[in-house]
Order: C-alpha cells, then sequence, then structure tokens
C-alpha cells in the first residue's frame, strides 16, 4: 500500500513487524514526538496494543496505523498524521476500530466513512469565514477588528488546517507566538475572537468542544481605573483651545466629555440624529456598542458644541466628515490627537474613553445613583426584564447631563484648585445631593 494521505486503508501483505527486529514504544506523547525518521519508512508499535503504531516517512511525516488481519488478509489503516491528529484521538479511533473487530466487522468500512466527513470538515479558513459574515457582521459593530485579528494572526498559522484538530496546546503556541513578538495585549485579544469563533462553531453543531476551554489571557492588564480629577478636567478643556489640532478635533474631544457618549458615536453624528428643538440625540441602534437605540439629552454646554459644529457642517449632513475613505473620522483620530499632546495638557496619561468614566466617577461623587449613570452611558442592564424604551429615563438622565455641564463650567472657570466641597455647596441638585 501507498502512505501519505489521512484515511488511508489498503491490503497489505508483507507486516512491518514481523521483523524479527520489530520496534515498540511507550504510548505516550513524549514518544511520539521525539520518534526520529529514517532512511527508510519504519513503523514503531505502542506497547500492548495490538496492531496500533504510528509510521514514519524518511522526510519525518509521521501518521498513526492499525494492522489487523481480516479474512486472511493484512489491512491497514491510516488514521491520520501526527500533530494534525493528537495521540488522544488517535487511541479512540484504534479502540472504535478494534471493537469493530472483535464484533467481526471490518473496520475499514467505517474508517472510510469517517475519512470522508474528515475531509469534508471545516477548515479554520472556512470557519473563520462563516464566523464573520454569519456572526459578527451581524451583531459587532466592530467586526471588522476581528476580521483584522484573524487574517493576521490566526489565518497564517492554522487556515487550511481541520476545526476540530485545533487543540488546546494548537492555541497556547498561537498566544505565546503573539507574545513573543512583543504584543501581549495583542495575545489577550487574538484570544478573545479564537473563542468567539469556537464558540460560533460549536452552536452550529460544527464542533463539540472547544479548544479555547480555560485558556487564559496570556498577559495581564492592567485595571480600567483612569478618570480625571476635576483639576486635570480643568487643564485639559482649557489647554484644548491652543492645542495644535484642528477645530473638528478639539470640539469632539470637548463633546466626548461633556455628553459621555463613546468616541465612535460622536464622531459618526448626522444632522437626522438631532432634535434641536427638545435638546435631545438620538444615537440609532446600528451606531451603538449594545445595538440598542440612545437618547442623549443634550446639556447647555452640549448645545454650544453642537452649534459651532453645524456652523461647519458637511453636505453630507455628518457633523464630523472625514476628507479621505470613510465618510467620518475614525476613532483612531481622537485616540492619537490625545496621545500626541499628552505633554501639552500636563497631565498624566489617559485616552478619549477615559473621559466618559471621568464623568460617571465625578457625578458619583455628586450622589448621583449608579443606575441613573449607567442608563447615561448606555451599558447594557443584564438583570431579569432589563428592557427599556428609548424615553425612559429621559428626566434622570437630562439631570445628570445637566448637573455635569455646571459641574464642569464651574471647573473650568476656576484659576486654582477645585474644591469639591464648595463646589458641591453651589451646585445643590434637590434630585441627587444631600446635605
Amino acid at each position: 500500500m501507498n502512505s501519505g494521505s489521512n484515511g488511508e486503508i489498503g491490503s497489505h501483505t508483507g507486516s512491518q513487524n514481523n521483523s524479527s527486529k520489530a520496534e515498540f514504544i511507550a504510548l505516550t506523547d513524549k514518544s511520539v514526538k521525539y520518534l526520529k525518521a529514517a532512511d527508510k519508512r519504519r513503523v514503531a508499535w505502542f506497547q500492548g496494543l495490538s496492531g496500533f503504531g504510528i509510521r514514519v516517512s524518511p522526510k519525518g511525516t509521521k501518521s498513526f496505523v492499525y494492522k489487523y488481519d481480516f479474512e486472511g488478509r493484512d489491512r491497514w489503516i491510516t488514521f491520520g498524521r501526527y500533530p494534525e491528529l493528537t495521540l488522544k484521538k488517535a487511541l479512540e479511533r484504534y479502540n472504535e476500530a478494534a471493537l469493530r473487530m472483535e464484533r467481526g466487522e471490518d473496520p475499514a468500512k467505517a474508517s472510510v466513512i469517517k475519512n470522508e466527513a474528515d475531509r469534508a470538515a471545516s477548515t479554520i479558513k472556512q470557519l473563520a469565514a462563516d464566523y464573520i459574515d454569519l456572526y459578527a457582521k451581524p451583531h459587532k459593530r466592530s467586526w471588522q477588528e476581528d476580521q483584522r485579528i484573524l487574517e493576521r494572526d490566526v489565518l497564517p498559522i492554522w487556515g487550511n488546517r481541520r476545526a476540530h484538530a485545533i487543540s488546546k496546546a494548537d492555541v497556547i503556541a498561537l498566544l505565546d507566538g503573539i507574545v513573543a513578538r512583543g504584543a501581549p495585549v495583542q495575545a489577550n485579544r487574538t484570544l478573545s475572537v479564537v473563542r468567539r469563533m469556537f464558540n460560533f462553531a460549536i452552536d452550529r453543531d460544527i464542533l463539540e468542544t472547544s479548544p479555547c476551554h480555560r485558556v487564559k489571557p496570556p498577559a495581564p492588564e492592567t485595571s480600567k481605573d483612569r478618570y480625571l480629577t476635576l483639576d486635570e478636567v480643568r487643564l485639559f478643556w482649557n489647554r484644548l483651545d491652543t492645542a495644535p489640532l484642528d477645530t473638528k478635533t478639539r470640539l469632539a474631544l470637548k463633546l466626548t466629555l461633556v455628553s459621555l457618549q463613546r468616541s465612535g458615536e460622536i464622531l459618526g453624528i448626522h444632522i437626522r440624529e438631532l432634535d434641536l428643538d427638545n435638546a435631545v440625540w438620538i444615537i440609532p441602534k446600528e451606531r451603538t456598542k449594545n445595538m440598542q437605540s440612545h437618547l442623549v439629552p443634550l446639556s447647555p454646554l452640549a448645545l454650544e458644541i453642537i452649534e459651532a459644529l453645524l456652523e461647519r457642517i458637511a453636505d453630507d449632513g455628518f457633523l464630523f466628515p472625514s476628507t479621505r475613505e470613510s465618510s467620518t473620522f475614525k476613532n483612531s483620530v481622537l485616540s492619537n490627537a490625545v496621545r500626541r499632546n499628552l505633554d501639552y495638557f500636563g497631565i498624566p496619561k489617559f485616552t478619549p474613553h477615559d473621559l466618559r468614566r471621568t464623568g460617571s466617577t465625578q457625578l458619583a461623587a455628586f450622589k448621583v445613583p449608579r443606575f441613573d449613570r449607567e442608563r447615561l452611558l448606555n451599558h447594557t442592564d443584564r438583570s431579569v426584564g432589563a428592557i427599556y424604551d428609548i424615553y425612559e429615563y429621559q428626566d434622570e438622565k437630562r439631570a445628570s447631563l445637566n448637573l455635569w455641564s455646571d459641574i464642569i463650567c464651574h471647573t473650568i472657570e476656576s484659576d486654582r484648585n477645585v474644591d469639591m466641597r464648595a463646589l458641591s455647596k453651589k451646585l445643590k441638585y434637590a434630585t441627587y445631593f444631600s446635605d
């Protein structure tokens, strides 16, 4: 018989373990891993298991085989190549074949069916395409980031491999390689995407288990607890006016701080989303992270910023139009603007997303309940029955944002460190603040 592809079945008249020097090895991963090639094809048989061995070609290709006698003829089955097929899986296939032999059945018939199914099974490349088209695009606004991660770090290594052949060890090795190139946080992101992809495969009955089960993120990440003190808010706001940035970038950063909405939602504002008569901004579900429409009351300070933007509005109705390929600014515009001007602002490192946390944290200091702050930030409420009408809690959100607007105004007008006690007495909101 000819050796090579997975699922090979054939007759053999000369047994390779009939020689007086048959080679036997222990049934361990280590024995298989360190089995070396020779000048000629060789088979090493596993101790204590009749006919179960591993064949090694002169080039070092290793394949799990089963040799048995059926109706007076030697028969061979090749279960698959190592390491794509693990020793554990090969042993399972051997046990199935040996059981059929005990029943008087030819294991080759079942193996033919199994190998045809294996050849038709999804490759990682196919699985990744299905995951992007059928799950990520319909459910994730950031699906392009998932696609980028898969194309950069996963498909070049796993693309042509069968999805069911990927092991936990493969996942760990993939992540270790990303960490080794100096990108530990990216390794964490890759694990998240790969885990979601395999969970998608389980949900669609492509796989029974995930190789990501109990795989831990390879790199620690700092707690996301950075927020600006009111003194830092004063420095940021006042120095933003003279920072080397274009006007719309300045206004976008200010609106992020004032409205406490996500950068992507800020940069994608279209005039049709604004109801200036009622001082509200309705973000459609297609543009929110949790895919739920979100009503944002516009405080007096937010209205000032938006009016300044409307004076510069583009013909297509976007408040932050891009001059390049996309219709609006990319999220990276704000991140880069902050990063490049940290020294100019004169405050420790922060990101545009930290501006959201700043408002929520400072409102907490003024006794605004967590529930109201969560609604303001449009965080998903996972409690039972937590489905809200878009107009629910509008009064609470408006009171919170008006309070935050006043806090900012009093803060940026101060020429010295902010006195929280004095400010809290000056801004008494009966709804939230208690003496």
